[in-house]
């Protein structure tokens, strides 16, 4: 019974980089898969009754979603409020049925390639709308996959860049893994080019740093080889992309950060601030940053939209949640602690100019880091099942726990 809901939560994860490509009335493709995971993993725990012990991060997580729900009583409008917490425990249960699940290395491993194939199907829906010139934004010719804002989207390739690094050079991934995660480095260039997001394009940089750095570990041979393809392969691919207005738009990233005004971020940031200075500590209510700002938009950046809409007690708790994390990023060995180091500063990167606290993505990066930090500090006791079945899976990890 584990081995199949483990077996569908990589699915569910498989689904998060793509899941605004397809809806159904109960909502995204992740959204159902979450369902369907939910369900079995508590069917799981009435069979077993067991659950593996929860931690402090968890235990944050849940007085933090608590808080959230505090904020209701004081919302200018509770409906719409009541609306968020349901998306807040939403993400609280995915949470939990990714610490209970994800318990060894290996599983870890398999739930970051089941991310990158699925940022493969983000890219490859983002390439099918250029090709029918289905833009989101025409003027800039910004495309991403369904309706997904490209923001979003960008943002979501770029988390893939250090994944997709980290697994390149990871010993337990086999040849045909690995070329698969090399080959996400053009595609996913590609994949940020069409969505002409600038935030993006700067996470993935860093992302790519890490990358480099990670090229110090293989034969010289195999390091000249890597660099060479990635070399032909991006003499190939710019020439097509370079017309893109989408493309051009990532040359205007310096100016912009220097002179601009961040696409009128920080006059919609000024507004949040004003209202913070209003309700310091409890907040406005979830989700009510569009009812402080004349704009009507959501904070685009995530650390203001907690303090704004929670207030500095929401914040203090969220901002714990994330020192947590890093922590767990931090016991881990050399070349692990730089790759969870690296992949929390590109989320990050990514959370200043977008609203996305409650998303699947945070939750899924900042569980798998805490799930990885405890495998070293907490090792699996051995009397427990591997997933070994799930070695034909095409994710690329072979079995070892690490």
């Amino acid at each position: 019974m584990r081995r199949v809901v483990y077996a569908l939560s990589l699915v569910l994860i498989f689904t998060i980089p793509w899941e605004g490509a397809l809806q159904s009335g109960l909502g995204t493709i992740a959204t159902v898969m979450g369902i369907v995971v939910t369900v079995l993993w508590v069917a799981l725990i009435a069979m077993t009754g067991q659950i593996r012990r929860p931690i402090t991060f968890l235990y944050v997580t849940c007085i933090f979603v608590f808080w959230i729900a505090l904020t209701v009583f004081w919302s200018a409008d509770p409906v719409n409020s009541m609306s968020a917490v349901l998306r807040w425990i939403e993400s609280l249960v995915f949470t939990f049925t990714l610490w209970d699940l994800y318990r060894t290395r290996t599983e870890v491993l398999m739930g970051l390639q089941a991310y990158v194939l699925g940022s493969y199907v983000a890219i490859a829906g983002a390439f099918a709308n250029y090709l029918g010139s289905h833009a989101f934004y025409t003027h800039y010719e910004r495309f991403s996959p369904g309706n997904t804002n490209p923001d979003g989207y960008g943002f979501t390739v770029a988390l893939g860049v250090p994944i997709a690094c980290y697994l390149a050079a990871a010993p337990e991934t086999s040849r045909r893994a690995r070329a698969i995660n090399l080959a996400y480095l053009p595609v996913g260039f590609v994949g940020i080019a069409l969505s002409g997001t600038r935030t993006a394009s700067v996470a993935a940089a860093v992302g790519l740093l890490f990358g480099l750095a990670l090229l110090t570990r293989l034969k010289a041979s195999t390091r000249i080889a890597v660099v060479a393809l990635l070399a032909s392969t991006m003499f190939v691919v710019l020439p097509i992309v370079q017309p893109l207005k989408s493309f051009q738009r990532l040359g205007t990233t310096g100016t912009d950060l220097s002179q601009g005004d961040l696409n009128g971020r920080t006059a919609q940031w000024a507004q949040g601030f004003v209202a913070l200075s209003d309700h310091p500590f409890f907040g406005v209510g979830t989700d009510q940053y569009r009812s402080v700002n004349t704009l009507d938009k959501v904070a685009h950046n995530s650390y203001l939209s907690v303090m704004v809409e929670l207030g500095l007690v929401g914040f203090a708790m969220f901002a714990s949640i994330l020192w947590i994390a890093f922590r767990y990023a931090l016991i881990q060995p050399k070349w692990d602690r730089r790759f969870w180091v690296t992949l929390l500063a590109v989320w990050a990167i990514g959370a200043s100019t977008l609203s996305y606290e409650h998303r699947k993505t945070t939750w899924l990066v900042l569980t798998l880091c805490v799930a990885a930090g405890s495998v070293v500090r907490e090792p699996a006791p051995p009397e427990r099942e591997e997933p070994d079945a799930f070695a034909s899976v095409p994710v690329g990890v072979l079995g070892r726990s690490g």
